[in-house]
């Protein structure tokens, strides 16, 4: 009765750690240079791409990403990282390491990490923030820009330098 009781515990751990495996491991498939696009009726549209990708069932995982938003106002904004996943249904990237963004108008602004949520012209970016334009340089923790790139709010430790 003992070795029964032992035995079923014991099948029913290794089972039971079966399944949480299997419902772990996800599928992916490779994508050589993805390329998603989207002209609205409005004035907005977007391209991202890059030069590989794998596809889950929910996101992808962009390598070496490159992209370019059109806003409400017509100014472009260019963006480009080494990583990044792409939720399309969200209409969300989130990107990694060596994080550039910069426009037409001269902005440029660098980061570790950063949120861009095209649907609501919202962008975060997280850790070593580095904003620089014609008149001055800004450094902060945390920084969000929306509006279509006219509201740009810095947080955290910030430090400015005026060039003008």
């Amino acid at each position: 009765m003992i070795f029964l009781n032992r035995f079923l515990i014991l099948f029913f751990l290794f089972f039971s750690n079966f399944f949480a495996f299997a419902n772990e491991s996800e599928t992916f498939i490779e994508i050589d240079q993805p390329k998603f696009s989207e002209k609205g009726l409005d004035q907005k549209s977007y391209e991202i791409k890059a030069q590989k990708g794998l596809r889950s069932n929910d996101k992808i995982i962009l390598f070496d990403v490159e992209g370019k938003f059109k806003t409400d106002n017509g100014l472009w904004i260019y963006m480009r990282a080494n990583e990044g996943d792409y939720e399309q249904v969200k209409n969300t990237i989130k990107l990694s390491s060596n994080v550039h963004f910069y426009t037409d108008a001269g902005d440029k602004i660098s980061s570790d990490n950063a949120i861009f949520k095209m649907d609501e012209d919202l962008i975060i970016l997280e850790k070593n923030v580095y904003h620089e334009n014609k008149e001055l340089k800004i450094k902060s923790d945390l920084t969000t820009i929306s509006n279509n790139f006219e509201n740009i709010l810095h947080k955290g430790n910030v430090i400015t330098e005026i060039l003008k």
